[in-house]
């Protein structure tokens, strides 16, 4: 099953690099990198032209509207398969990440998956701290309306969800939290326990 991986991108050289090979490595090749690209003051541009000239399944898309919510919404819309991976710039994916969530995706016949993810130092070294750990992690509009619990890099959802999430209105507190609530009210939401990536 074809996925795309939306990802927002600015001021990302330091980490970049390291996040892009990480999901290169549980890519196929009918699967897509869709990156959106906010003006920066960093190589981040040059770093990620030079990737997908390298690698054709990365796919660049300019957007002119600042900001973290307006740079995922043109990421998510220019994504084209059945099963969209938010993606942030300073994170490692695990090697089975896609094969784990999508497994999910098939067993929970769910509409979204979010999973753990273990937190780190700088240089990988990892904390006793998990996302599971920090956050309240539970199902409910009401709850995660009032302590959201959802993070855009841990969340993976059916193509189907677009058409309720975007727009993202500019008036919600972040855009994962918009994405999960809207699930919420249209199909099954489920929570991976697997830490699945390197935060």
């Amino acid at each position: 099953m074809s996925i795309s991986v939306a990802m927002a991108v600015c001021n990302g050289e330091k980490y970049i690099e390291q996040q892009l090979n990480s999901i290169i490595h549980n890519l196929s090749k009918d699967d897509e990198i869709v990156i959106s690209y906010n003006e920066s003051e960093d190589a981040t541009l040059q770093m990620i032209e030079e990737a997908a000239h390298q690698l054709p399944i990365i796919k660049i898309y300019s957007c002119e509207e600042k900001g973290i919510i307006a740079n995922y919404e043109n990421a998510i819309a220019h994504c084209s398969n059945r099963y969209i991976f938010l993606a942030d710039q300073d994170d490692v994916w695990t090697d089975n990440k896609v094969e784990r969530v999508m497994e999910c995706f098939e067993k929970e016949h769910a509409i979204l998956v979010m999973h753990d993810s273990q937190y780190t130092d700088d240089d990988l070294n990892a904390m006793d701290m998990t996302l599971f750990k920090e956050r309240n992690i539970k199902k409910g509009y009401v709850h995660n309306l009032v302590d959201n619990c959802y993070d855009g890099c841990c969340l993976a959802f059916h193509r189907d969800l677009t058409r309720m999430i975007l727009p993202i209105p500019r008036n919600v507190s972040m855009h994962d939290q918009w994405i999960g609530l809207v699930a919420e009210k249209i199909g099954n939401v489920y929570f991976c326990g697997d830490k699945l990536l390197q935060h």
